[in-house]
C-alpha cells in the first residue's frame, strides 16, 4: 500500500495542486461558463459546512461504536465503526456525484468536457481535502483522501476521454471508496487493538 501511495503521490499532488487552477483558467478562456465558475467558487467556500452536516450521522454512529468498544462489546462496536465509515463515504459520494452532475449538465460542446470535468474534480475534492488537512497524523483520513482522489481522477478520465456516462463512471469511484472503507476499518481496528 505504501508503495502504491508513493508511486501515485507526485502525480496526485500535481493534479490536486494545479488541476483546479488550470481548469479555472481554461474555462475562463472557453467563455460561456460563468455560472459554473461562480457555483464552483461558492461551493469551495460553503460546502465544508454542508459536508459537515452530511457527516453528522457518521460521527454519531462512530461515537456509538467507540462507546460499545469501551464497554467491551467489541463485535457490535466494530460493526458500528464499519457503518460509520460507510456513512461518511456515502456523504462524500453524494457530494461528488452532485458536483459532477452539475458540471455535465453545463457542458455546451464535447470539446469542453475535459476542462469542465477537471474543474468538477477540483470543486468536488477541494472541501474534502481541506477538512482532511485539519486532522493531523490520521492514517484513516490519508487512506480516504487518497482513494477519493483516485476515484475522482478515474471518473474525470472515463467521462472525458472514454465517453462513459456519469453513473457508470461512478461505479469505478464506488469501487475505490469500497477499498478505502475496508482499509480505513482495518486501520481503525489496529488502533483500537493497541
Amino acid at each position: 500500500m505504501d508503495k502504491l501511495i508513493l508511486m501515485l503521490g507526485i502525480p496526485l499532488m500535481l493534479i490536486n495542486g494545479f488541476g483546479g487552477v488550470v481548469a479555472f483558467i481554461w474555462i475562463i478562456i472557453l467563455g460561456g461558463y460563468w455560472h459554473l465558475i461562480l457555483a464552483g467558487i461558492l461551493a469551495l467556500f460553503f460546502s465544508s459546512f454542508g459536508l459537515g452536516l452530511l457527516m453528522l450521522p457518521s460521527t454519531a454512529v462512530q461515537f456509538a461504536g467507540m462507546s460499545l468498544i469501551e464497554k467491551k462489546q467489541n463485535i457490535l462496536g466494530y460493526i458500528f465503526m464499519y457503518l460509520a465509515n460507510l456513512l461518511l463515504l456515502a456523504a462524500f459520494a453524494a457530494w461528488i456525484l452532485y458536483v459532477y452532475y452539475f458540471g455535465l449538465a453545463s457542458v455546451q460542446r464535447e470539446a469542453h468536457l475535459f476542462p469542465i470535468m477537471l474543474w468538477c474534480y477540483g470543486v468536488a475534492t477541494g472541501p474534502i481535502f481541506w477538512m482532511a488537512s485539519k486532522e493531523r497524523n490520521s492514517s484513516g483520513t490519508d487512506i480516504m483522501t487518497f482513494f477519493i482522489s483516485i476515484g475522482c481522477i478515474a471518473m474525470t478520465a472515463l467521462i472525458s476521454f472514454f465517453g462513459m456516462n456519469l453513473l457508470d463512471a461512478m461505479k469505478v469511484f464506488i469501487l475505490c471508496v469500497f477499498i478505502s472503507i475496508n482499509l480505513m476499518f482495518y486501520e481503525a481496528y489496529k488502533t483500537i487493538k493497541h
